[in-house]
Parts: structure tokens; sequence; C-alpha cells
């Protein structure tokens, strides 16, 4: 995740933002921070590699890292048996020191505890660790995560249940069964006209509605099978990204009804909860939507949040759009953009 509004004055301060950066408690993890001008950047996690992979993985997060050029970067080992972390400290450690980046500290975590391996001072960094402390603990840093209603799932695993097919997807698999078995009005084409389709966006964007019914996520997922509807969807919700007048003056029209439905003249200086509430959104209908459906809806979400600098949550949404479509072309390129820590119309 990238993040540079945040602050933060001590490792303990940083420990209790790290479950909000990435959307879940980590767990056996390396994690990579970049610090300039005082503040906190990109945020990058791994799961811990083995000890014979450490330099590899190492070598594969440096590029990024120098990319980035942080004045500064922190490492953090999450461990559950002591020393698991430190082959990957160390082989990051040595990877930074040979491309002239600055490490600003390095921190172990383990059954609550916290300790730097960087201080020797048993004042601040007593040898039996210090407690990761509660969000209750720091609430002035974590306000602005509470203010926007993010708060952090207990592990990777439950952030990636949100995305995955719900009770509801049967339902709307066999909505689009019907529908594609129905003769269209010309009687020869099963195609449902563009504007009929995209009708269903301004009820499921709508910051007031709590669910998404059948009818709609069904139509919301054929509507994202046009790849022009795809693709103007995801340059509508990550400006600068693509340019809807470079797009065909229907779709302009469309997007265009869409704002003044939703009283918004561009996602990009609308207020933080309304991007909260489109992401949510998202979410709700990729879980409505079985596999076979599934690999447009999830990229247009993994583009978004991406977009806005959540690398956890658009990694397993694209996890689960490559299972459901190993060939989807934007999941493809999207994964590659996260790997490589490039944001769209950054």
């Amino acid at each position: 995740m990238t993040t540079n509004s945040i602050k933060l004055t001590s490792p303990r301060e940083l420990l209790a933002v790290v479950p909000f950066l990435l959307g879940f408690t980590p767990s056996n993890s390396i994690l990579t921070l970049c610090l300039s001008n005082n503040k906190l950047g990109l945020t990058q996690r791994l799961d811990l590699p083995r000890p014979q992979d450490a330099h590899d993985v190492a070598q594969a997060l440096l590029p990024t890292l120098v990319t980035e050029n942080p004045d500064s970067v922190i490492l953090i080992g999450y461990e559950d048996h002591a020393g698991d972390s430190l082959p990957a400290l160390k082989a990051l450690s040595s990877a930074l020191q040979s491309s002239a980046l600055t490490i600003h500290d390095r921190l172990v975590v383990r059954d609550g505890r916290w300790r730097s391996l960087d201080c020797y001072s048993p004042s601040c960094c007593p040898p039996e660790g210090s407690t990761v402390p509660e969000p209750a603990d720091v609430p002035g840093v974590i306000s602005e995560f509470v203010g926007q209603g993010v708060s952090p799932h207990p592990d990777r695993e439950s952030l990636a249940r949100q995305v995955e097919p719900g009770p509801q997807a049967a339902a709307v698999a066999r909505v689009l069964r019907s529908r594609q078995r129905a003769p269209s009005r010309a009687g020869n084409s099963p195609s449902v006209p563009r504007a009929e389709l995209f009708a269903a966006w301004p009820r499921i964007l709508n910051s007031e509605a709590s669910s998404i019914s059948i009818e709609d996520a069904a139509m919301a997922a054929d509507s994202l099978m046009d790849i022009d509807l795809r693709d103007a969807m995801v340059a509508w919700l990550c400006p600068g990204t693509l340019g809807l007048d470079e797009l065909s003056e229907d779709i302009q029209e469309l997007f265009s009804g869409l704002e003044s439905a939703l009283h918004w003249e561009d996602i990009d200086p609308a207020p933080t909860g309304a991007q909260r509430a489109i992401q949510d959104a998202l979410i709700r209908l990729c879980a409505m939507l079985p596999d076979d459906l599934a690999a447009p809806a999830l990229s247009v979400l993994a583009s978004f949040v991406w977009f806005r600098g959540d690398g956890a949550l658009a990694r397993v949404a694209l996890a689960r759009a490559l299972r459901c479509d190993p060939d989807y072309r934007l999941a493809l390129l999207l994964q590659q953009m996260v790997e490589l820590a490039i944001r769209p119309g950054r």
C-alpha cells in the first residue's frame, strides 16, 4: 500500500498502523516500508521465505525499492518462532546496503511483542521486547483510519474471503443463463443494449444502498463482458488512467448520466467516504458472481483499490480473478503492476 499522508514518530506507532495499512494483521511475514520526508510511503508484504530462498526474495523486492528511492527503509519481520524472520531480514539488509539504500530500523514481532535489531539501549529496547500496542493505545495515529470506517481483518485469509463467491452467486448465474436463452427483441441476438445493462450501476454504486439485487448483479456482470464498458468503468474510477473522452460518444453519455445520478462530478476528488462506499459496493458485487463471470468485476475492483494504494485487497481480488480465468489480460496486467508497485495514473 502507498500512503504519503501518514507521519509516525516511533516504532510503537508504526506497528499499531501496519494492520490498517495492509487491511489485515500480518503473521509469518516480511514487510518493507519506505520513508520519505519523514512520512510513510510504499509498503510491501510477503510471506516469510524459507531460509534458502531469502536471497532470491530480497533480490525480487529490491528493484521496486530502488525505483521508489526512499530516504530510508524500515524492515519488519513477523514470526511465530524465534529466528524465523532473521534470514529474510539479513538478506534484505544486505541487498539494501548494496544499493546504497539507508535502513532506518529493523523490527521483529513475535507473540505480541516487538524489539529492534538495531537498538541496544535497555531503557527503550528491553531484551524481552515491548508489547505491540492495541489501536486504543494510540488513538491519534489510527483515528483517520477509524474515521474512514477502516477496520483490519484478523488475517489475510479473512480479507480474501470477502471476494469469494457467496450464497447469491448461484442465483446470479441462473438469471444470466435464463437471459442468454431468451431471444432478443430482434429475435436473433442474445445481446442486451448497453444502456439497459448499465442502468444497474447507479443503483449498485449508490452510497445509501446496503445490498445489491440479484438482477442488478447479473446486469453489471453482463455489462463488464463488454470490454469497452469495462475499460470505461476503470477510467472513470481511476482518473488519469484513460480519458473518457477517448471512448465512444455513447459510453461518454452513459458515464455522464452515472455521475449525475450519483451527484459526483469526479471520483478522484470525492470524499474518502464516497470512495470507501464504491469499494464496498464492488466487493459485494464480486462476492455475488460465480467464477465463470467474476474475472471482469474482480479486475475492476483491483484497479480501483490499487489506484487508491490498497495492494493487499488488490492482490486477493487478482488471485481470484486469475483462478477464474488464468488468461484474463487485464488481471495479468494489473498483477504485473502490483508486483512492480506501479500505480495507475501516478
